[in-house]
């Protein structure tokens, strides 16, 4: 089967389904990724504009815990190290004590939001968090560069309108600088507007990303090619928006 790919550095982008792509690769260090939540998250997912309480916002398709299985383990038989991303937190539950991918779950970790989207119906407190999964290969030996830190995040939802659901670049930059070293490969199944790539192409490392939805494929170029446009002292300087304020744990 064949896929509309673009190279940019290190980066090789992936234009097709996940499902469809993930058996072509060859090995990889670690993945970093966001996948759908669940349907009953993207639903409740609204903007405060429009009427009555608002808006959808997340413009794709939710997935059920099977999906996240079959994702998990067919990134399980390329993948060396560490599998991080931030889930449905029912998800992530789910997977506890599940053998079945090739991955344990070694920690559920939190990402607390420093500007939550309010609760519009007024009627309980509103949702200011989103679940981060940790998972390694079952039966190697785990490591990773952050000491004896925590794995929870604390700072803000991205605003930018790039992607309905973006990640914050040092969130994921702290990911990479923690989880992998300079010169491995990281794939994101998930690639959406591109984070994950442009932190790899700040911090020297190589990355494949994958994305169905045209729109976002064509935004996530366009970002890493920025990435590696930028001027650096250092080849795996970070270069960190700093309107982004946050802190791993």
């Amino acid at each position: 089967m064949s896929f509309e790919e673009v190279t940019i550095g290190d980066c090789r982008l992936v234009l097709g389904d996940c499902r469809d792509v993930l058996p072509s690769l060859d090995k990889v260090d670690a993945v970093i990724t966001d996948p759908p939540y669940d349907e009953s998250t993207h639903s409740n997912a609204k903007s405060n504009k429009g009427k009555g309480h608002g808006s959808k916002v997340i413009d794709f398709d939710s997935v059920d815990i099977e999906f996240i299985k079959s994702i998990l383990t067919a990134s399980g038989k390329i993948c060396n190290g560490w599998l991080i991303a931030t889930m449905e937190w029912r998800h992530i539950a789910a997977l506890d004590g599940d053998k079945s991918t090739g991955f344990d779950l070694v920690r559920f970790g939190v990402w607390v939001k420093t500007n939550p989207m309010p609760q519009i119906s007024c009627d309980r407190p509103a949702h200011g968090w989103d679940g981060i999964g940790y998972f390694y290969p079952i039966g190697k030996k785990k490591k990773w560069n952050g000491g004896g830190s925590h794995g929870n995040w604390i700072g803000p939802i991205v605003t930018d309108g790039l992607h309905p659901t973006g990640k914050p670049i040092q969130m994921i930059s702290t990911w990479v600088d923690k989880f992998t070293d300079s010169g491995n490969t990281i794939l994101d199944p998930f690639m959406g507007s591109g984070t994950t790539g442009v932190a790899c192409a700040n911090m020297g490392r190589k990355f494949i990303g994958i994305e169905r939805e045209p729109k976002y494929f064509e935004i996530a170029c366009k970002r890493i090619e920025q990435a590696y446009s930028q001027p650096r002292l250092f080849n795996n300087e970070p270069i960190l928006n700093k309107e982004l304020q946050g802190e791993l744990l």
